[in-house]
């Protein structure tokens, strides 16, 4: 299988909140990088490709409350979700 990846991942685990079209939970991330974040599915009902998301992650690292940021689902796997952030400059 080819790696279509632009930007290297950092394996590391943080708790998100999940806005899906369908829902709101919370899970965990598996991975993440400059340009996306694979979410593990947990008890998440997973979105189809190509839908939008936001996404929050629960840890504050600055004192400041972390930004709700959008992204496209990218791969739907049993495990979890892929996502591109969305960037809107």
């Amino acid at each position: 299988m080819t790696d279509n990846r632009k930007d290297s991942r950092l394996g590391i685990k943080l708790d998100v909140d999940v806005q899906t079209p369908e829902q709101e939970c919370s899970t965990q991330t598996r991975d993440l990088s400059t340009g996306g974040v694979f979410l593990e599915k947990g008890d998440m009902a997973l979105p189809s490709e190509g839908d939008i998301v936001q996404i929050k992650i629960k840890q504050s690292f600055d004192g400041n409350e972390p930004p709700l940021v959008k992204a496209r689902v990218v791969r739907v796997d049993d495990d979890g979700i892929a996502l591109a952030f969305i960037n809107d400059e």
